[in-house]
């Protein structure tokens, strides 16, 4: 069996425990060899983050040295590559430095129902499969979307993991098993207002914040 490779995309502005637990969620119930979490550089619908790139990355490597778990890992490679940070270009990179692995992109729900406005989003469908995780009882829903993209994704969803896996790339599973997560936005707003207690965030990661004097006027970008 070829090698299972979680990718998880994300500004991590700053990592929390909600991020954490979708990709525990993904590594154990889609028996994943590793997981890699990307910082985005540029991104493409949002603000800029409110954290320098090279502090976001060190959070969340603080993140996984304390979680122990080798098989997730940090992945820098959108900080180093100029312009916008369109996931297509990633999975692309990914491919080609692991041309025989399957390469499954992990995403939330909230992000996964903004999909049909990302960069040639039905092409990243050429270079893995896409899992979205979401609370219990959530399924495939596209009710906010045109039918035709809607009728794309519904055509190549699955019901289970085995079906995930019968090809190389291009099928859609909805992971119900996640507990409400955490919000960045929320978080930042939660330390720009000096609220106490933070538990939303790993305390290695807090403890860094408030070393480097991060989020410290409010930001309420998502």
């Amino acid at each position: 069996m070829s090698q299972r490779i979680g990718i998880m995309g994300g500004m991590f502005d700053p990592v929390h425990r909600g991020h954490l637990q979708v990709a525990k969620t993904a590594l154990t119930a889609l028996h994943l060899d590793q997981v890699r979490l990307i910082p985005c550089a540029v991104p493409n619908h949002r603000h800029p983050a409110a954290a320098p790139a090279a502090h976001r990355l060190a959070m969340l490597a603080l993140a996984l040295a304390e979680l122990n778990e080798p098989r997730l890992q940090t992945d820098d490679r959108e900080l180093h590559r100029p312009g916008v940070s369109y996931m297509v270009d990633t999975l692309a990179s990914l491919a080609s430095q692991f041309p025989d692995a399957t390469l499954v992109y992990i995403l939330g729900w909230d992000s996964f129902n903004t999909l049909p406005g990302w960069h040639r989003w039905r092409d990243m469908l050429d270079y893995c499969h896409l899992c979205a995780v979401s609370r219990p009882g959530v399924r495939l829903a596209t009710d906010t979307m045109n039918s035709e993209d809607a009728d794309w994704l519904l055509a190549r969803e699955v019901d289970n993991v085995s079906s995930l896996f019968t090809t190389d790339s291009g099928h859609i599973l909805v992971l119900d098993e996640l507990d409400e997560p955490a919000a960045s936005t929320h978080i930042r707003q939660a330390l720009a207002a000096g609220q106490q207690p933070i538990t939303d965030i790993p305390g290695v990661v807090l403890d860094y914040i408030r070393q480097h004097q991060l989020y410290t006027t409010p930001h309420d970008n998502a």
